[in-house]
């Protein structure tokens, strides 16, 4: 049987980042202390700003997380095979308030220059935000999407992050 292991990789090696969120779900890795708190995300995007490749993340004040990469300002998206689907809805489910949600999840925390990402992953973005913003209202040119996805909890957060190193899961 064979064994993967990470392989580290420059952003630029790994060429077109193809993830759909949407679609495949990610976690969000941040620092708590000593600790660490995932977070499951179906919003966000890749794109190229300000000379890099970035990652888009969204995420609202309320969410225990937010004042984590707010302070902390670094932050892993991971992406888990499907069969970690249910461990991922824990991690959406559940709070870092309430404890160690990895743990509770089956999960097992790797750190790279402090931060934290799930072992089970298949490839795992190592970023640093950039730029930090919390939607108005009066941003909104299409006013219909309030009431559909702010009928409760707050407008979101947006973070530009910079990808700075890739991991990917290679065969030995």
């Amino acid at each position: 049987m064979t064994r993967k292991e990470f392989v580290s990789l420059a952003p630029e090696e790994y060429g077109a980042l193809e993830f759909r969120p949407a679609r495949d779900w990610m976690l969000i890795g941040a620092r708590d202390g000593e600790g660490e708190n995932l977070m499951t995300a179906s919003w966000g995007g890749f794109g190229f700003a300000w000379g890099r490749p970035i990652a888009l993340c969204l995420i609202r004040p309320e969410r225990y997380t937010h004042g984590l990469l707010l302070r902390e300002r670094r932050l892993s998206l991971s992406f888990l095979p499907k069969e970690y689907r249910e461990a991922m809805r824990i991690c959406g489910t559940v709070s870092g308030r309430e404890g160690n949600k990895s743990f509770r999840a089956g999960l097992h925390c790797a750190r790279k220059e402090e931060i934290p990402y799930p072992e089970e992953a298949d490839t795992v973005l190592l970023c640093r935000v950039l730029y930090a913003e919390g939607m108005k209202r009066e941003g909104f040119c299409d006013a219909s999407l309030l009431p559909r996805f702010y009928a409760e909890g707050g407008l979101h957060t947006l973070l530009l992050c910079s990808v700075e190193e890739v991991l990917v899961k290679r065969e030995e």
